[in-house]
Parts: C-alpha cells; sequence; structure tokens
C-alpha cells in the first residue's frame, strides 16, 4: 500500500543528492554565466536522479540505505555536471587545438625551445 511513498522518498532523495552534486561541482568549475549555469543544473539534477540507479552495481555504493541513495546520485550529478562543463569549455574553444598543434610540431622537430 505504501510501495508509491517509498518511491517517492527515493526519487526525493536522489534529487537531493543530485543537486548536492551538481552544486559541489560547480565550486570548482564556476559556470560561465547564469544561463549556462540553470541549464547546466537543470540536465545535471535530472540526469543525476535518473542515472544514480546505475551506480548501485558497483560495490562501494551498492545498498537501499538512504545515504547510499543520495551518494550515488551526488556521484552521478557530479560526474554528469562535470561532463557537461567540460565538453562545452573543450568544444568552445579551440586555443588547445592550436597549441596542442604547435606543441606536435615543435616535438617533432627536435623538441626545441619553447
Amino acid at each position: 500500500m505504501f510501495d508509491h511513498l517509498q518511491n517517492s522518498a527515493d526519487f526525493i532523495a536522489r534529487l537531493l543528492g543530485a543537486l548536492l552534486g551538481v552544486v559541489a561541482t560547480m565550486m570548482i568549475i564556476a559556470p560561465e554565466s547564469t544561463r549556462n549555469a540553470l541549464y547546466r543544473m537543470w540536465v545535471g539534477i535530472t540526469m543525476g536522479a535518473i542515472f544514480s540507479p546505475i551506480l548501485s552495481n558497483f560495490n562501494w555504493l551498492s545498498g537501499v540505505a538512504l545515504d547510499l541513495v543520495i551518494a550515488r546520485s551526488a556521484a552521478s550529478g557530479f560526474i554528469v555536471w562535470f561532463i557537461l562543463e567540460g565538453t562545452a569549455r573543450f568544444l568552445s574553444n579551440t586555443d588547445w587545438l592550436v597549441k596542442f598543434a604547435q606543441e606536435i610540431l615543435r616535438l617533432r622537430n627536435g623538441g626545441g625551445d619553447k
């Protein structure tokens, strides 16, 4: 009879954990704009809550206790945000590609001083 309440509590715990994971990542990698932050926060929390059960397949985060549910979703939200922000920054600037190509050419030509 109370299965839907347990499922709701589990989903709320996953949302809370994903929010904690996203906020922790935002402290490490600050977004460039408020719009960017809101978009990635929404996607990070949603994907963190959805994909957190996948992390229960790993022994170090398996279990049904509330703290493990929150930890799984926090880790999931952290990972999703990190991937989104890292990919966005990686693709938004081509300076890294130019520097990488220059370094490869420098190393192929004997590796002298920069």
